[in-house]
This record gives C-alpha cells, sequence and structure tokens, in this order.
C-alpha cells in the first residue's frame, strides 16, 4: 500500500463515474445553506475533493526515502501519463473535473521527484558528516 500512488483511488472514482454512466455532475448531495444558495456535492466535486486529500498525503510520503518511495514516483508518473492519454483522446475525459484530476495527478510526480531529490541530499550529507 505504500508504494501505490493514492490518486489512483479518486481516478478510478471518476472512471467508475464515467463508464457507469452516472455522470461527474449527478448531485450526490444538496443543502440549503443560511444564505438562500443551494450547495449541491456532485459525483466530480467529491472525487476532486477526494484527490486534494490524497495528494496532500503523497507529498507527505514523498519526504521519506526508500526502495518503495521509487516505486511510488513511478507509478504516479505511469498514472499521469495514463491520465494525460485518456484526456487527449477519450471524448468522455474532456472535462474540467479530469483535466484538474490530471494536474493533480503531474504535481504530485513533481513533488514527489523534487522532495525525493531534497531528501536524499540530506541523508546523503548525513552520510558525509
Amino acid at each position: 500500500m505504500k508504494n501505490i500512488p493514492l490518486l489512483l483511488i479518486p481516478a478510478i472514482l471518476v472512471h467508475v463515474l464515467l463508464l457507469g454512466g452516472y455522470g461527474l455532475t449527478t448531485a450526490w448531495f444538496s443543502a440549503t445553506l443560511p444564505s438562500g444558495a443551494i450547495f449541491e456535492l456532485t459525483g466530480g466535486t467529491a472525487a476532486l475533493a477526494l484527490a486534494l486529500l490524497t495528494l496532500g498525503i503523497e507529498v507527505f510520503k514523498s519526504t521519506f526515502s526508500s526502495r518503495a518511495s521509487l516505486l511510488d514516483h513511478m507509478l504516479s508518473l505511469a498514472l499521469f501519463i495514463v491520465l494525460l492519454l485518456e484526456f487527449l483522446l477519450w471524448s468522455a475525459a474532456g472535462t474540467g473535473v479530469f483535466a484538474l484530476l490530471m494536474l493533480m495527478t503531474l504535481v504530485d510526480v513533481i513533488t514527489g521527484f523534487a522532495v525525493g531529490m531534497a531528501v536524499a541530499r540530506r541523508d546523503l550529507g548525513v552520510l558525509r558528516e
């Protein structure tokens, strides 16, 4: 579980919604706010909220250096490439929700490698002293 990118969970949720015919705009929950505005939680916004939470955990996971973390970074890169190809080639994936999910996987890849290099430098600095 440590070396599986957690952003795979919201990506699977989005795929289930798209392939299951539910769509990303179907309301899961609605409530009237004190201002009178109606708040609707759709499948797409729920998936994005889950993706934000998992992105935060992924950034935290990238601070640890091990062989498993290298595999995690490679799988995150593979997930980004798959989502990019789907966004470009699959018409159902051409939505703002899918684009933001793909952008979050790119942020995961970039921060994972950047933080991983900083942690590796820190570890090597400790070894030199």
